[in-house]
């Protein structure tokens, strides 16, 4: 069961593939239209869940957030042990870190260990 109790549809690589090379060859102007669509289109779709619904979808992108930041850290720990050299990222926008306390696109304090 996908998001919502739906039935998982079965995914076609070949389709998405074709449409992710599409993305790719968008302006970053067209790329920004097609993101703010694609928001306009989310919010619009979660306004018409049910109180239930929405707090279902929001504990679930919270685990996603969750298990996605897990594996971002493993990976750069997994690259840290080959010596390579990665750099820092914002943990609330994805900004990278060139230095600094502070995102220069966020503005929010880096952590500190």
């Amino acid at each position: 069961m996908g998001l919502f109790g739906k039935k998982d549809e079965k995914i076609d690589h070949e389709k998405e593939l074709a449409r992710l090379k599409a993305f790719a060859s968008l302006t970053p102007e067209e790329l920004a239209k097609k993101m703010e669509e694609a928001q306009k289109a989310a919010q619009e779709a979660f306004d018409k869940l049910t109180p239930e619904e929405q707090e279902r979808a929001k504990a679930e992108a919270e685990r996603m957030m969750r298990e996605s930041e897990q594996e971002r850290n493993a990976l750069l720990q997994e690259a840290q042990k080959f010596g390579l050299k990665v750099p820092k990222f914002c943990p609330y926008c994805g900004t990278e870190n060139k230095g600094g306390n502070f995102c220069p696109s966020c503005g929010a304090p880096y952590k500190t260990n």
